[in-house]
């Protein structure tokens, strides 16, 4: 795969950020040397006793993309401007959309590729010492590399991508207005403390007909607290929403800032600044929905989680489609 990180004119950037930014995204919150080392271990668990779900979740997701764009546009998506908001350190997406589209990444977090020191100088000082051992230790290990093969076995995909990554704050981005044809985000503004602010900016540099995607893995749902347990194969360790019920709150270790919205917050936020969009519920962890359903009435027959909904609850991701307007319209006196 070839990486670039290159402004518009083509010269190398280091960062759109400052290096003392202060990351939340994905940084550990669980204290001390012995929660940090778990921490690590359940981060190796997820990516590799959990790829072939991950490879099959990218490649779901790709495909709807491109069904979604095909019937807002009546163009393929194929050789267009993409932006990944948040591409995160293994690249899924950006590696998927890339096989056939320019793609450009961004994340607050530093993406370092190959073992050039000077990248992970910049991780070390950006994110802390513990993520960028995270980061080394998965690349040692060669998990992405191997993400990345099977990817593009599943897809088909004969050539790399060639992809430009860019360090940059999504609230507040470097690009030009009504520069892509597709922006996408996937489980990305759930650990924002901005979500506002990063969507208003979405559209701005979305090119009016181009196509926007976000979807975002509500808090409510029952692995929202993002305990890396649930993602590791050791679900039954924890109670259903036991972030939700402080009897069991105190069994969480959540690995990463959450903004904690209901998905009242999300809806309210999508009706305000996509109108006409279409916002819907998406539910990736059927056939269990039969059983978290069930064991959900259970749960409120003991009285707890009364102020919640079944659909926040037994979904996990709320989505926002959205086609920017070709042209506002002038209201003629």
């Amino acid at each position: 795969m070839k990486v670039r990180s290159e402004s518009a004119a083509g010269t190398v950037v280091e960062s759109a950020v400052p290096a003392e930014t202060s990351v939340k995204t994905y940084t550990a919150v669980s204290g001390g040397i012995r929660g940090k080392a778990q921490d690590a271990i359940r981060l190796y668990q997820v990516r590799t006793t959990n790829l072939q779900a991950y490879i099959d979740i990218t490649v779901q997701q790709v495909t709807k993309c491109g069904a979604t764009f095909l019937r807002l546009t009546n163009k393929s998506l194929e050789n267009k401007d993409v932006l990944i908001v948040g591409a995160g350190q293994t690249l899924r997406e950006a590696v998927a959309f890339g096989a056939t589209n320019r793609v450009i990444g961004i994340d607050l977090d530093v993406m370092p590729q190959g073992w050039r020191p000077g990248q992970y100088y910049r991780l070390l000082r950006t994110n802390g010492a513990m993520r960028a051992a995270k980061t080394i230790g998965r690349k040692l290990l060669g998990i992405d590399r191997t993400f990345h093969r099977e990817l593009r076995k599943k897809m088909a995909l004969t050539g790399k991508p060639d992809l430009v990554l860019r360090q940059m704050d999504a609230t507040s981005m470097t690009f030009p207005s009504d520069n892509f044809d597709f922006v996408y985000s996937f489980s990305v503004f759930e650990h924002l403390d901005n979500p506002r602010a990063a969507l208003s900016e979405a559209i701005r540099v979305l090119r009016p007909g181009g196509v926007l995607i976000i979807s975002t893995h509500m808090y409510a749902s029952e692995g929202g607290c993002h305990d890396l347990r649930i993602f590791a194969g050791r679900r039954d360790e924890i109670p259903l929403w036991a972030q939700l019920r402080p009897e069991h709150k105190h069994t969480v270790v959540e690995s990463c800032y959450m903004n904690k919205w209901r998905l009242s917050q999300w809806q309210e936020l999508f009706d305000e600044l996509c109108p006409g969009g279409q916002t819907y519920l998406d539910n990736h962890h059927e056939p269990l929905g039969s059983r978290y359903a069930a064991e959900l009435a259970t749960i409120r027959g003991g009285g707890e989680l009364a102020d919640y909904t079944d659909e926040e609850l037994l979904s996990v991701n709320v989505v926002i489609t959205h086609q920017k307007p070709l042209a506002s319209t002038e209201v003629v006196s």
